[in-house]
This record gives C-alpha cells, structure tokens and sequence, in this order.
C-alpha cells in the first residue's frame, strides 16, 4: 500500500464538503487524544480553568475589533 504525504491528504479533505471535514477533524480529534500518554493528560481545577479563560478572553480581546463582524458579513451576505 502506498503512504501519501500530509500535503496530499490535505488537499483531499479539502474536497470534503464541510460536514464530512469536520467528522474527520472530530475523529483524528479523538483518536489523538486517546493516544496522548497518561503524563500528557492533565485535569485542571475549576480556578486554572477560569485563568485560563481569562488568558484566551484577554487573547482575543488583544487582537481588536474584527471588521467586518459576524452580523456586517451576514447582512453583505444577504444582498
């Protein structure tokens, strides 16, 4: 059986139509998952989630305003 490279893997999901592209990242998602070693594996308390929400909050708070937003692309969208 022949082995094909990442970049060719990649521009066939790319073919998928969207639903079927994200049923195969869920289930790379979670065969990869499974195969992280137990060490990798790490439960955070309620309070390390919370700071971690904070630090993506303050991510993406960090990046500004996106033009055009969600509602200025749906409205262009409908015209």
């Amino acid at each position: 059986m022949a082995t094909s490279s990442y970049d060719e893997l990649l521009r066939v999901a790319r073919r998928l139509p969207l639903a079927e592209r994200l049923r195969l990242v869920g289930a790379l998602a979670s065969e990869a998952a499974g195969e992280l070693p137990a060490s990798a594996r790490h439960s955070m308390t309620p309070e390390e989630a919370l700071i971690a929400l904070d630090e993506v909050r303050a991510h993406f708070a960090a990046q500004g305003p996106v033009s055009p937003t969600i509602a200025e692309d749906l409205a262009a969208s409908r015209r």
